[in-house]
């Protein structure tokens, strides 16, 4: 039942953290979630001690979590910081994208086990450029301006999409239980990124509450089915 208490926990602290940024950022705001993003990776630390037979692939997903712990807080830097804020969205993309490099592995080897061919790996990577060329070639349609950041988010939309299609194409082969809140936690995270890139590119009318709320919502749904697809994960030799 520990699990399951974490993951209520976070539902409460997110609550909590949208309350207390609905009327704009506060020291109480990044309090609360800095402790969202510590009940998922508790979340998955419990998870791992729960069904240590996947250690291979909790470890993983747990090292992604922790690097997508400190994405949040590297990102959060920037607004404490604003003199130095470029360098923390620096530091925020590169812990997320490193973060996913780890995600992407774990859940392809494992599905591999349950049927997933390696020979289908470019499914993914196909998938990730459509996107990222998608984001790139709207950039001025949705009037983005991505600047010296173009590079940095091409890698990391690469990334991050590659994952997207990876967990995608793994729930659909191996129809297992943890692949599919795989799939469910890349499409969420997807939309999180697209939901995010206008608010820190766009007009500035786009850094609004509505979308501050369904980008760190579905965000955080990633993060939660990922740390719990450890304890879902059977085992396979």
């Amino acid at each position: 039942m520990t699990i399951y208490l974490t993951m209520a926990l976070g539902v409460i602290a997110y609550i909590l953290f949208v309350v207390r940024c609905k009327n704009g950022r506060s020291v109480q705001g990044v309090f609360t979630k800095n402790a969202v993003s510590l009940l998922f990776v508790g979340t998955a630390g419990i998870a791992l001690l729960k069904n240590p037979t996947v250690y291979e692939y909790g470890v993983m997903i747990l090292l992604g979590l922790v690097l997508g712990m400190l994405g949040d807080i590297y990102l959060d830097q920037k607004w404490v910081y604003p003199d130095d804020a470029d360098k923390y969205l620096y530091a925020g993309f590169t812990s997320f994208g490193f973060g996913h490099l780890f995600y992407i592995p774990a859940i392809y080897y494992f599905a591999h086990k349950f049927g997933l061919s390696y020979s289908l790996a470019w499914i993914p990577v196909v998938f990730a450029a459509v996107v990222c060329g998608f984001v790139l070639l709207t950039e001025k349609p949705t009037k983005q301006n991505f600047g010296k950041f173009r590079p940095i988010v091409a890698i990391y939309g690469m990334v991050v999409a590659g994952m997207a299609g990876t967990s995608i194409l793994a729930a659909i082969v191996t129809k297992q239980l943890p692949f599919i809140l795989c799939g469910v936690g890349g499409v969420m995270f997807l939309i999180s990124d697209l939901i995010l890139s206008p608010m820190y590119f766009g007009p500035k009318e786009k850094n609004n509450f509505p979308n501050f709320f369904v980008n760190h919502l579905t965000y955080y749904i990633a993060q939660f089915l990922l740390a719990y697809s450890i304890y879902a994960m059977p085992a396979r030799g």
